[in-house]
């Protein structure tokens, strides 16, 4: 019974890693048309032509490229993982991802954040294994768009990299106006109390991987990060699609 298991499971494995090799091969490049390779809306041609962080130059994490710490004082996040510097085509993608309803880009920037995730994985050892958070949305914001953006990223990402992913434990208890254009204090003030952390039977494990799309001034992942650390979590590793620091 137990090996009728195992060859039942191999070949749901064989048939998903199928599906995503076709979805990849059928798909277009979303910047020229042309066909893709590796990643689903990026030719391997438009994918060397755009901006993305070198992070192997600053050891796999941003926050010791000094203009970047210092845009970021008083950060409550251990290490910062971002794909690309808030640009085009990201802003393109990310603003079709967040108000247009255009799903599929949440699966393209799954597998970047794995390629960035993996490459560190193979300089250094990661130790002990982390749990998956996105950053939430409140409620009424989850109601009027959907869907929260964050958590379509964080979904994909859990099953590439395979580790485990938790939904509920971030909380959004203040429903917020809209971050866009406030200055770091003012994100600050808004963002004072608006989380809550929901534990069930598990406790949490000492190192965590949060996820969402954007960093700014890092008011919201700051919040977050210390909620966290009061639970008992030792180290936080902000992963996002995009760094846009503040002028």
């Amino acid at each position: 019974m137990l090996e009728k298991r195992y060859t039942l499971r191999n070949i749901y494995l064989h048939l998903i890693h199928w599906f995503k090799y076709l979805r990849v091969k059928l798909s277009s490049c979303d910047l020229c048309g042309q066909s893709c390779h590796s990643y689903p809306l990026l030719c391997k041609y438009c994918y060397e032509d755009i901006s993305l962080f070198k992070l192997n130059t600053v050891q796999g994490d941003l926050l010791n490229w000094p203009a970047i710490n210092k845009a970021l004082p008083k950060h409550s996040f251990d290490q910062l993982i971002c794909i690309a510097p808030y640009l085009w085509p990201f802003t393109q993608w990310l603003t079709q991802l967040k108000y247009q309803g255009r799903y599929e880009i949440s699966e393209l920037f799954a597998q970047l954040l794995n390629d960035c995730w993996q490459s560190l994985l193979a300089t250094s050892m990661v130790v002990p294994r982390p749990l998956i958070l996105a950053v939430p949305l409140h409620a009424k914001k989850w109601q009027s768009r959907g869907y929260n953006q964050a958590h379509l990223i964080a979904h994909s990402f859990s099953k590439l990299a395979d580790i485990p992913y938790q939904t509920q434990t971030i909380i959004r208890t203040v429903h917020t106006e809209s971050q866009v254009g406030q200055s770091g204090r003012s994100r600050k003030n808004n963002l004072r109390n608006a989380f809550a952390i929901h534990i069930n039977k598990l406790a949490l494990p000492e190192h965590v991987l949060l996820i969402d799309d954007v960093v700014t001034t890092g008011s919201t992942a700051n919040e977050i990060c210390r909620l966290l650390k009061q639970h008992g979590v030792k180290r936080i590793t902000l992963l996002c699609v995009c760094l846009s620091l503040p002028k």
